[in-house]
């Protein structure tokens, strides 16, 4: 008695996969450096942006760390139980741009602070920007 597996569903399934692969990560959405509306800001306005950027930058660095830890995941479960949750592995790394230019944007919120002889904005995150610096660049793809 010969049994006759249908290639059909496996054909489904590796392009299923192929096309879902495309959907894995996302795109950076960086704030810009400079607004039109900076001239307007006073000091308070200039400390609670500087704040809440430094907010969004904590909240980017744990997406980050998650997405880091989601690669790894599927590295593992794609080399040894299951191949094609390779193609969900997220090379891009959208949340280091994000970074980048949020504490750009605070370096401007510091000159207009400066400008308009306001009491500099202090960071509350200084060792999570110690741990960034300390961190090796990833190589341009």
């Amino acid at each position: 008695m010969t049994i006759f597996v249908s290639k059909k569903p496996l054909a489904l399934l590796l392009s299923a996969s192929f096309l879902l692969a495309g959907c894995g990560g996302r795109e950076a959405r960086p704030v810009q450096s400079t607004n039109v509306g900076d001239v307007s800001l006073d000091c308070p306005a200039i400390a609670r942006e500087f704040q809440a950027n430094e907010r969004q930058i904590v909240a980017t660095i744990q997406e980050k760390d998650n997405a880091n830890a989601k690669n790894a995941i599927l590295g593992v479960a794609g080399a040894v139980v299951f191949f094609p949750a390779l193609f969900f592995i997220d090379p891009k790394s959208p949340e280091r741009v994000e970074i980048e230019a949020l504490r750009n944007r605070n370096g401007v919120l510091e000159d207009i602070a400066r400008a308009k002889r306001c009491p500099r904005p202090q960071t509350q995150i200084a060792e999570v920007y110690r741990r960034l610096d300390n961190m090796p660049a990833k190589p341009e793809q």
